[in-house]
């Protein structure tokens, strides 16, 4: 009988052990009273983490960029940066690529704020590598460049043809070999289709396309930190989800569909890529541990969840919500 309670005491200590777990830190952000027409301007849209997780840079609703002393809770505005729909990061070069709102695509310095001009025009996404060498961008409907973000000349070395129209969101892998582009089309009498096309940057061809079947779309897409995984939301019949795919195989890992909230509006791989963290509409905000294949923590707040972001060191998750507040939580991901 005593070999048994010890037993299962030390079951029960394995699984508190095995176990992620998020303990709120601190608070960056006024709260304010959120619209119900449309989300406020100061809500952030999109977030990450630098290189050191002393800082936070997040673009807001209404499109000017901030970053945010993680130290100090204090924020200054960048330049007179207004980004239009998104921007993208280089971690180890601490730039950002940027549409500007005159629809200018620009390299910004956060060292210095030096900026440097690539390209005007119309162009969907884009997407940095970490060393930031390397840049993608979706151009028209159907074409995605591949710019050699060289000092001197940054210049397209490469562009690559999609099947359908690039709607969804493109992404380069940390290590810029892989680029994914989310795309989608309607027809009557079809509906809605989205495809996700995946290239190996030295080839011609895609290596991988996921075809996720009749959905409405996708928020996210968005590789795991060692490219072996790729990441979308789902929306269906007024109902969101998520996918996750293995990339060489085109296998599927995760795929969790029919939740209450009309759009999961962000994603965000834990460091290791051991866990997924979704946010949605409905406030709900779930660590999915992709193996397991099922939700290992599930947390409801005051309202929606517009944006994560991971330190890169895994100590934070950063939780944009649609009051204007970040709520910065400890993350233990144990066995990471």
């Amino acid at each position: 009988m005593k070999s048994l309670l010890v037993f299962l005491l030390f079951s029960l200590l394995c699984l508190s052990v095995q176990g992620a777990t998020l303990e709120f830190a601190f608070q960056l952000g006024e709260r304010q009273q959120p619209r119900l027409d449309k989300l406020l301007p100061d809500v952030a849209r999109q977030m990450v983490f630098n290189r050191d997780g002393t800082k936070l840079i997040a673009k807001g609703m209404g499109g000017t960029v901030v970053e945010w002393d993680i130290q100090t809770r204090q924020k200054r505005e960048i330049g007179d940066i207004h980004a239009k729909r998104w921007f993208a990061y280089a971690t180890g070069t601490d730039q950002l690529l940027v549409r500007k709102a005159d629809d200018s695509i620009t390299l910004l310095s956060l060292e210095n704020d030096h900026e440097t001009l690539l390209a005007n025009g119309q162009y969907e996404s884009g997407s940095l590598s970490v060393d930031g060498t390397l840049a993608v961008l979706s151009k028209g409907d159907n074409e995605v460049e591949v710019w050699r973000l060289d000092k001197q000349s940054p210049k397209v070395m490469k562009t690559f043809l999609t099947d359908l129209p690039v709607r969804n969101g493109l992404t380069l892998s940390n290590d810029g070999q892989l680029i994914a582009a989310a795309e989608g089309s309607y027809r009557d009498g079809e509906g809605h289709r989205t495809v996700i096309e995946i290239w190996d940057i030295t080839d011609e061809n895609p290596i991988q396309v996921l075809n996720t079947g009749e959905i409405l779309g996708v928020w996210n897409v968005l590789f795991s930190p060692d490219a072996t995984m790729l990441a979308v939301d789902t929306q269906k019949n007024a109902q969101s989800g998520i996918r996750v795919w293995e990339i060489e195989t085109g296998r599927k890992l995760l795929t969790k569909s029919g939740f209450e909230a009309y759009w999961t509006r962000a994603l965000a791989f834990s460091p290791s890529g051991k866990y997924l963290v979704s946010g949605d509409e409905a406030s709900n905000l779930r660590v999915w541990d992709i193996t397991k294949g099922e939700s290992v923590i599930w947390e409801t707040y005051p309202t929606g969840i517009q944006a994560l972001a991971f330190s890169p060191s895994g100590d934070y998750l950063a939780v944009a919500l649609w009051n204007a507040t970040i709520q910065i939580l400890y993350w233990r991901g144990n066995n990471e």
